[in-house]
């Protein structure tokens, strides 16, 4: 038993819930985080099994009765929460956990939870319900390690009552159905803007509605000016985290415009121009705004924040004096009310602002979870089990830029390619794949490809990796007959299936028909093209192709039309993406691959396949069986796991809009847990609930992810492609006009339907005209259209 699952266990006993984290990271392994920490032995042994290095983390709050003021130290940012703490008195003798930066961790009890706050007082923030804290013996990601303090662990020491006057300031009941008002210390804050409009008589009804004494006095509140807020916000920009390619990048500058737009309430257009002029150039690359690609991605991210809602109370950092207080004003309310001419009747009803703010926290909540879980749903899917988790983490140790997700789209298809032919489970499901990785430019596509054809030369199965490049679909056919187990490692496939669509070459204009063909004929006999010479036509028992290819977003959206979407090619294709572009970490550069990595796939490519009865066949499964098929092991599904992929079958169903894109969406995870199984145990693989459920959460996260992202940019840019292809056939005829049936005749990439809302879309974008004669329907673009004697455009 590792010591990271003895301490974990030992933790549950004292009733705190536990998960797990990274080795030597803070970010969770399971697929929901803090909201999957339990005290249940079974489960937190499977998950120490599984990841037997991980971190430990405990739930705080009232899920383990835990309350944690954490006070950090870092020197390199100048923050010192121990001197924060000197404004206060002693804290009470508890529970204490050092920290590896010099700080620590101070554990209490209580009835009357304290609100959670980041930046309570510089270098110390609050931690209660949905935070969760490391525990010892963690690691941290800087080397060093957690520990107890001494005499002051859990298990020697009772928890203390929290103190009070560790208790952040929280909103007065009465504002908390006031738009725009936090309070500091108890005292309402309105960020200026929202004076007008009357917020002064929301505020007063609100006071007069409730238990309050001081009706006819003088009722103080902090405001805020714009000037001031924005002063205020540079400030808080200039303490906070840079953003850091391949280190949380986009997150970082997320959650700054968060805290913009919700912290101090800035509008969109203030929040962009604070990030861009004062965040933005401390960035590790900064976005360049100049690009219009970079500048949307930048805006993006605060229309993104904008509908999070934050478990801090809105303007929460209007309230902090770390950034400079806001001036205090005197007002005298029951003047106001008289000036208006108001009287103090009870009987008006205050603003239901509360109600319309809880249903909108709701919704927004609801984003908020979606964006965490798939973070933590990221950070799982990239710790596989078994052989394929060994060669990812192998692959991520020797990157300059750690790409996880394309270490993981890289190492399925090669043990695909090798267990091809050998293995398939009771419904005949086989083990080829199209694995695709989009990603931006040099962020470190190429490794994978370079270390799996390492792998493959060391396991002496080199054999099966296919060339870099092919002259068409008959090349292909030939190479599949000769290797029937082939893994192509195809650099930027974008380019060839761009190619590909030009249709400039004959050679090339029936790759995409090929291989979908050979994706679906892994379990019975490929029939090739028939010659003239009957001789000539390549018969393939059970062929094994599986392709990793690599692209930037914008050449796989132009080698892939709208058409493709519901032809059924891509539903055979799992897309992998990334859009970071990772700094790079110089490492010392070796040629060697793990001995044992080597040692396991140099035994499944020599071993041969097996018949039902438990003996094996004569010659080895890489041959080529064009007559009969090779024996094979019969893999096992579990009940439970059959469930999990019959689930997933029918939730692609509901997927009305982009049902096409989810057809192979249960064929896809079979073959992802085939290849699992076979790489957790090489003598009986079983397919167990374990690796189902993993499958199918990977065929769903690169699902969602392609039709979120990638389907709007290939519609979009496909679209407007074709406009242009259109107006080009226009404009080659000149000042005599393009008959409709030429342009017919020239776009048979497109259906008529498609065809005339292009050229409706282009006459009203004033790009072409037409006109009538006789029964002949010309368009001329507006350089030629003046020209004609009758100009009469029809609308």
């Amino acid at each position: 038993m590792s010591n990271f699952l003895e301490e974990a266990l030992r933790y549950a006993s004292l009733g705190w819930k536990i998960f797990p984290l990274a080795a030597g990271k803070k970010t969770p392994c399971t697929a929901h985080g803090v909201k999957d920490a339990t005290t249940d032995e079974k489960q937190i042994r499977a998950w120490w099994e599984r990841w037997p290095n991980a971190n430990i983390a405990v739930a705080c709050g009232k899920e383990s009765g835990i309350y944690v003021v954490d006070v950090d130290v870092d020197a390199e940012k100048g923050i010192d929460g121990r001197k924060s703490l000197a404004e206060f008195p002693p804290l009470p003798d508890t529970i204490l956990q050092n920290t590896p930066r010099g700080g620590f961790h101070a554990f209490f009890k209580t009835g009357n939870a304290p609100a959670n706050r980041n930046s309570f007082r510089p270098g110390i923030d609050i931690r209660g319900d949905g935070y969760y804290v490391v525990l010892a013996p963690s690691i941290h990601p800087n080397g060093g390690s957690y520990s107890w303090g001494i005499d002051h662990d859990p298990f020697q020491r009772d928890l203390a009552e929290y103190p009070d006057f560790m208790r952040p300031a929280t909103r007065a009941p009465w504002a908390a159905s006031v738009k725009g008002v936090v309070t500091l210390k108890g005292v309402p804050i309105v960020h200026e803007p929202f004076l007008n409009g009357g917020i002064i008589k929301d505020i007063t009804d609100s006071i007069f509605d409730t238990d309050c004494s001081n009706k006819s006095i003088g009722i103080p509140y902090w405001v805020t000016s714009d000037k001031d807020t924005l002063r205020r916000a540079s400030m808080y920009l200039a303490t906070i985290d840079p953003a850091i390619q391949g280190q949380g990048g986009h997150d970082k500058l997320l959650w700054a415009a968060v805290a913009m737009v919700h912290g101090f309430q800035l509008s969109d257009s203030q929040a962009y121009d604070l990030l861009a002029r004062e965040y933005n150039p401390v960035c590790i690359p900064p976005w360049d705004l100049s690009d219009k690609k970079d500048e949307k991605d930048f805006r993006r991210k605060i229309t993104e924040a904008r509908k999070l809602t934050p478990q801090n109370p809105p303007g929460w950092l209007l309230d902090d004096p770390t950034y400079a207080p806001a001036q205090q004003v005197q007002v005298d309310i029951k003047g106001l009310i008289d000036k208006r001419g108001k009287s103090l009747d009870n009987s008006h009803s205050p603003l239901s602002i509360a109600a319309v703010e809880e249903d909108a926290a709701l919704a927004n909540s609801k984003i908020t979870e979606e964006i965490q879980r798939d973070a933590g749903e990221l950070q799982f899917l990239v710790q596989p089990t078994g052989l394929l988790g060994e060669i990812c983490s192998w692959i991520n140790a020797t990157s300059m830029c750690e790409q996880p997700m394309f270490a993981l789209a890289c190492a399925l298809p090669f043990l695909g390619t090798l267990f091809g032919r050998k293995i398939r489970d009771t419904l005949g499901s086989r083990t080829n794949l199209y694995c695709m990785t989009v990603g931006n430019s040099s962020a470190g596509k190429a490794h994978g490809p370079n270390q799996i054809r390492r792998l493959a030369e060391h396991a002496g199965c080199i054999g099966m990796i296919g060339g870099d490049w092919i002259t068409g679909d008959a090349a292909i056919e030939s190479r599949v007959a000769d290797v029937p187990s082939t893994l192509f490692l195809w650099d930027e496939i974008g380019h060839l299936l761009s190619h590909i669509k030009s249709g400039v070459s004959k050679h090339h204009a029936q790759v995409v028909s090929l291989l979908m063909k050979l994706y679906s004929a892994a379990g019975t006999i490929y029939l090739g093209r028939e010659y003239a010479d009957t001789g000539k036509q390549r018969i393939i028992s059970e062929p094994c192709l599986s392709i990793y290819g690599t692209s930037t977003m914008e050449r796989f959206a132009e080698g892939i039309s709208v058409r493709e979407l519901h032809d059924g090619w891509l539903s055979r294709c799992l897309v992998f993406q990334s859009n970071e572009t990772p700094r790079k970490i110089r490492k010392k550069y070796s040629e060697e691959v793990p001995g044992d990595i080597a040692k396991k796939a140099a035994a499944w490519y020599a071993r041969g396949g097996v018949i039902n009865d438990g003996h094996t066949v004569s010659s080895l499964v890489t041959n080529n069986y064009d007559k009969a098929p090779p024996g094979k092991i019969i893999v096992q599904t579990d009940h439970d796991a059959d469930n999990l992929f019959v689930t997933l079958d029918d939730e692609s169903r509901g997927e009305s809009e982009t049902s096409c894109l989810w057809a192979k969406s249960e064929e896809n995870a079979r073959r992802i847990a085939l290849i699992i199984a076979a790489g957790e145990n090489f003598d009986k693989p079983v397919i167990t609930a374990s690796i189902a459920d993993y499958a199918c959460r990977l065929v769903r996260f690169l699902l969602r992810g392609f039709c979120e992202s990638i389907v709007p940019e290939i519609v979009s840019t496909r679209i407007e492609q074709n406009k242009r292809d259109l107006l080009a056939v226009v404009k080659k005829y000149g000042k005599q006009g393009c008959p409709k049936r030429d342009i017919t005749r020239k776009t048979q990439w497109t259906d008529q339907s498609g065809r005339n809302k292009m050229l409706a879309d282009l006459i009203e974008a004033g790009e072409i005209a037409f006109h009538v004669e006789g029964k002949t329907l010309r368009y001329w673009t507006p350089k030629f259209f003046p020209a004609l004697k009758n100009n009469k455009s029809h609308e």
